[in-house]
């Protein structure tokens, strides 16, 4: 069973019955065994995912889905899974009757995860008016680590964009305060080019004259990704796509 809907007494946009692996398990167990249990989820408006069993009045959890990631685990022959990550958290893996029900889900899920991205976006941007700082624009992103030969992860990071200086400096947190994990100067951004990463549909690289390094960053939607493309070309005049 599953409904989508825009039921304003609910706030609830979709729900139904789902697989939910054990999050003790580090890796995809055969579904059949005990690790698998059948539980009833709810997405609501709030951008929260609940899940119980159908009958209970309080669920069994709530994950508030800031800062989470969802991935379509392709590499499950015949099976249809998604995973739910965020960093320092164990992941929520969930398993569809079909791949259809995997979409809608998937759909939901990340238009609730940048919906959080644009609050906190809001928020933020709302207490730099206040503190009266020198900045075009705030949130968060996604990283590739650079390691040069050798395999990297995507990072979630906090980026801050300073008109003062034309320098896109990036956070751990989103209070941005003390020394950043790093920046990129605008001014020697040589090219930007859209692109589709394999587990990062919203894509771009940033590549540098002078180290000849390319950053990989990803937003959370179409919609973010290019107003920061418009933010960074607003200074890097020479970075046109």
């Amino acid at each position: 069973m599953m409904t989508t809907q825009e039921n304003t007494t609910q706030n609830l946009t979709v729900d139904g019955f789902l697989y939910k692996q054990s999050s003790r398990h580090k890796t995809i167990k055969k579904r059949g065994s005990n690790t698998w249990k059948k539980r009833y989820f709810k997405l609501t408006n709030t951008n929260k995912l609940y899940y119980s069993t159908y009958q209970d009045s309080k669920p069994l959890a709530v994950l508030d889905l800031q800062d989470y990631q969802c991935f379509h685990k392709d590499d499950v022959k015949d099976r249809y899974i998604l995973r739910l990550f965020k960093p320092n958290k164990k992941s929520l893996f969930l398993e569809f009757e079909s791949l259809e029900q995997l979409k809608v889900w998937k759909d939901h899920i990340q238009k609730a995860i940048s919906n959080c991205s644009r609050e906190l976006s809001l928020q933020n941007n709302k207490l730099l008016e206040k503190r009266n700082l020198n900045y075009l624009k705030s949130g968060w992103l996604n990283k590739k680590g650079y390691k040069g030969i050798f395999k990297s992860k995507w990072k979630r990071r906090f980026f801050v964009l300073n008109r003062k200086d034309f320098i896109l400096y990036y956070y751990k947190t989103e209070r941005f305060e003390g020394k950043s994990q790093g920046s990129i100067n605008l001014l020697d951004i040589m090219s930007l080019n859209k692109t589709s990463f394999n587990d990062e549909p919203y894509g771009l690289n940033i590549a540098l004259y002078s180290s000849k390094r390319v950053y990989k960053i990803a937003a959370d939607s179409q919609t973010e990704l290019q107003s920061w493309i418009v933010a960074i070309q607003t200074y890097a005049t020479n970075a046109y796509i």
